[in-house]
């Protein structure tokens, strides 16, 4: 029994070598890492283990994008992005205060383009981890901001309505990060890897702000008012990207 078992272990031992040397020897023969011409896309995972979520990458103004890559020599990497984010929210109300019904429906809107573009630098890169120095800028087109709102007060002597319109001026964002990164293959075509970068962003939000009331007593009195005023915000920060990206490629 113990020759037996003895027998087994050699087997099992020389198995697990042969393996090994057979994986070894397949990994000088591929070549994991990406070459001129190929093109990828990558993702971001965030949470925890217990709360893992993936999302699309983002840029300095917080806006998530579409991004991906395309490698112009083995070690120079173009990388850009596309994002489009509209925002729409709608809210109706109703009340009752005594003999009268109020209602109040109001509605808000507001959108944001944004184009990214980049270039990486690769470094010296071993079998499967690629480092890589990189610089990024990110501009994003903030829309205007529509708020509307109608309040109606109902009794059995008629409606009064009163429609308010707000028009805010949106504006530009401009971001510039700085930074390094690695991916490590863990297939020919699939990797994991991180960034950090320093950011330095340029937010310009705000311009004339039109406020249009009107007022309405059953269908005999309507009245109106118009107030225009300037508002405008800018802000300059720099600092490190708060959070190192785990980020997931595939390359095509």
């Amino acid at each position: 029994m113990k020759l037996l078992s003895s027998l087994l272990t050699i087997v099992l031992l020389s198995l697990l070598s042969i393996q090994t040397s057979a994986q070894s020897t397949k990994d000088k023969t591929i070549d994991f890492l990406p070459k001129e011409g190929d093109f990828g896309a990558s993702i971001i995972v965030e949470g925890l283990i217990e709360n893992i979520r993936l999302t699309s990458n983002t840029n300095d103004y917080g806006q998530n994008i579409l991004f991906a890559k395309y490698y112009l020599k083995d070690d120079l990497v173009l990388r850009g992005g596309f994002g489009l984010t509209v925002n729409t929210v709608n809210r109706e109300s109703a009340d009752s205060s005594g003999v009268f019904l109020v209602e109040v429906d109001s509605s808000r809107s507001n959108y944001n383009v944004n184009i990214s573009a980049g270039i990486e630098k690769h470094l010296n890169a071993s079998k499967r981890l690629d480092p890589f120095l990189f610089a990024q800028m990110d501009l994003t087109f903030i829309g205007k901001t529509k708020t509307d709102s109608e309040r109606r007060i109902i009794s059995s002597a008629g409606t009064n309505k009163t429609t308010r319109e707000i028009i805010a001026d949106g504006g530009i964002a401009f971001g510039l990060q700085v930074g390094g990164g690695f991916n490590y293959f863990l297939s020919q075509r699939f990797s994991v890897g991180s960034e950090l970068a320093l950011r330095l962003q340029y937010v310009k939000l705000g311009g004339t702000v039109s406020d249009n009331t009107t007022a309405s007593i059953g269908n005999v009195n309507t009245t109106s008012s118009f107030v225009s005023r300037e508002d405008i915000t800018k802000t300059t920060t720099i600092n490190v990207q708060p959070n190192v990206l785990i980020n997931v490629s595939y390359f095509f």
